[in-house]
């Protein structure tokens, strides 16, 4: 099997690759200028094909002999002023990936979108711990505000939308919060480095679905044969409130487990601050993606959903928690993001 895999720089796609080699598929993938490629630069069959999503031309060099594209690539912040650039990346860069897979005559896409991408936090309950969310509660999630969430819905529904329209099968999954090693930026992983400093000493009241990223992947490889067209399957395991997770976190990597909850108020002015500062600053490159209202009110809301279907029809697994942030940890310090 050949593979063309967008975002093989990011956690997905670097975790991908790597998983891909090991069954002996050819794997080309798109690598920006500037791309952080340690996730498979021990692996010299991997073709890198310079480019980025708004390339068409390396997009179609990138399908070219492929029967498999996995399009992994996203814009992922949820600083609302990064709104343009998210919708060149996100919505532009997937017709542009779908429209070459097209052209090139590839047998399937596996378009990697989110959960943020599937209704949670309804007026009816879905998305709540005892009532977790699943693949036919449909977004999109304007109630958030966030441009992220917007975007990667259009995305979604435009490869749906264009399986519907086109000679061209595409099967879309959507992962939860993702776990694992080869988080080269890093992106979810920072939770486990700032723990490991120190740096967290209290926690927001909302929750999250988490996985790991090896099983996401296997899920992933799954979906070539197993998945159905125009389908959405949730790529999650684990439904954990935030002082659920850190408490793992603490107790795998050995320090201290945060011991209160933030209060609403404190944290929503602290957000506050952080938006106006991107407002007030951003020409001097000051964009607060962690920290702006949004992303605080997001930290006191139920974020969960079930991986059922994708259970039954795609064998994903479901990894202890703990065993992903060990995975994550260890690499951390074996390529020394942390000292032990």
């Amino acid at each position: 099997m050949k593979a063309f895999v967008t975002g093989g720089t990011g956690l997905v796609g670097g975790n991908l690759i790597r998983a891909l080699v090991t069954r002996g598929w050819e794997v080309q993938t798109l690598v920006r200028r500037t791309g952080k490629t340690a996730a498979f630069d021990d692996l010299p069959e991997v073709k890198r094909i310079e480019g980025d999503l708004s390339d068409i031309e390396s997009i179609k060099r990138g399908c070219s002999g492929c029967e498999i594209v996995f399009h992994c690539a996203a814009m992922v912040t949820m600083w609302a002023a990064n709104v343009n650039r998210m919708w060149q990346v996100n919505m532009h860069g997937t017709r542009n990936v779908l429209d070459a897979a097209l052209t090139a005559g590839v047998r399937r896409v596996i378009h990697v979108s989110t959960v943020d991408a599937i209704g949670f936090n309804t007026p009816d309950g879905w998305g709540t711990i005892d009532k977790p969310s699943h693949e036919e509660i449909r977004g999109p999630n304007n109630w958030a505000r966030i441009p992220y969430m917007t975007t990667k819905w259009m995305s979604q529904e435009l490869a749906r939308d264009f399986t519907r329209t086109h000679d061209l099968d595409v099967v879309i999954v959507n992962p939860a919060y993702i776990i694992g090693p080869y988080d080269v930026k890093p992106s979810s992983g920072r939770m486990i480095i700032e723990a490991a400093r120190g740096m967290v000493k209290a926690y927001t009241g909302g929750g999250n679905n988490f996985i790991h990223v090896a099983d996401v992947v296997e899920a992933m490889i799954n979906a070539v044969d197993r998945g159905r067209r125009g389908e959405l399957y949730i790529l999650g395991n684990a439904n954990l409130f935030y002082r659920e997770i850190f408490a793992k976190i603490a107790g795998v990597i050995g320090v201290a487990a945060p011991k209160f909850e933030i209060p609403k108020p404190i944290s929503y002015a602290a957000g506050a601050l952080g938006s106006a500062a991107g407002m007030l600053f951003g020409r001097w490159g000051v964009t607060p993606d962690t920290l702006n209202y949004r992303t605080v009110k997001m930290g006191y809301i139920q974020h969960f959903f079930d991986p059922a279907k994708a259970r039954r029809e795609l064998s994903l697994q479901a990894t202890p928690i703990e065993v992903a942030i060990e995975d994550a940890y260890r690499w951390f310090v074996d390529n020394k993001y942390l000292v032990r």
